[in-house]
């Protein structure tokens, strides 16, 4: 079984990879891939927000389009209970009329903190909401991550067992 399954893993890589020079090369490409980049939660102390943090910046979250993406039993579509659109980490923070309450408490914090975030796409203020950005300073980014935080919990999406 395990010939089968690594001939399956091998053409799932990248052919950047496949074809590296050598095996230090390869070595360091397929680190690069297996191990995400180390993100800061810039001093931020709140083990469930940020463990919920981290688990939506990866796309292993609760959300269903994670679930579904990563062939979860109990998630039969990615659909979200809304059922305006799927649940990604997009339509989590930006769209679902769930929680539109608590995405007006988020946004005005964020409003506070710097209005550029409010002038950017979808997905870049999604990511700036899970990231900050290198143009923030640590406090300012320790603010957004903070509220995002908070928006997270207050969601009460993440409480149950993730599987």
């Amino acid at each position: 079984m395990f010939f089968p399954s690594a001939i399956i893993e091998w053409n799932k890589l990248d052919l950047e990879i496949r074809n590296s020079e050598n095996v230090l090369v390869f070595k360091r490409k397929i680190l690069s891939f297996i191990r995400p980049a180390s993100n800061s939660v810039y001093g931020i102390h709140n083990a469930l927000g940020v463990k919920y943090l981290s688990r939506l910046r990866l796309g292993l979250s609760h959300l269903r389009e994670h679930k579904s993406k990563h062939g979860f039993l109990d998630t039969v579509n990615p659909y979200c209970n809304c059922g305006e659109d799927i649940e990604s980490t997009i339509h989590f923070f930006l769209h679902c009329p769930i929680f539109n309450d608590i995405r007006a408490t988020l946004f005005r914090k964020i409003r506070g903190i710097d209005n550029v975030i409010m002038n950017e796409d979808d997905s870049t203020t999604v990511q700036i909401l899970l990231f900050g950005h290198s143009h923030y300073n640590n406090h300012t980014n320790n603010e957004i991550l903070k509220s995002t935080i908070e928006y997270i919990l207050e969601s009460d999406r993440f409480s149950g067992p993730l599987f």
